[in-house]
């Protein structure tokens, strides 16, 4: 697995992707449903954010930070359900 990448010339750069992935992205949401019902992506984006917000583990301490994280979780969740949707309509 590979950590996060601190170069700032990778910023904005895909770091994830095989070649044939980078070619045709189209083959990550593919795979991402093949692996992952929407209902149960839902569930680990919560169980994650529960986590960072409410546990005395936290790495969020500050009231912004959690903000912050919220902010997050739904724009992660309204971009999953977007690939979803593109996904659905072009197996049709």
């Amino acid at each position: 697995m590979r950590s996060l990448n601190r170069n700032p010339v990778w910023h904005n750069q895909p770091l994830r992707l095989n070649e044939d992935e980078l070619k045709n992205p189209r083959l990550i949401i593919d795979n991402f449903f093949e692996c992952y019902h929407l209902q149960e992506v839902r569930q680990t984006l919560w169980n994650w954010l529960v986590e960072i917000v409410s546990s005395s583990r936290s790495i969020s301490q500050e009231g912004q930070q959690r903000n912050n994280h919220i902010y997050f979780y739904e724009k992660l969740e309204a971009l999953i359900e977007a690939a979803f949707l593109i996904n659905q309509r072009t197996d049709l």
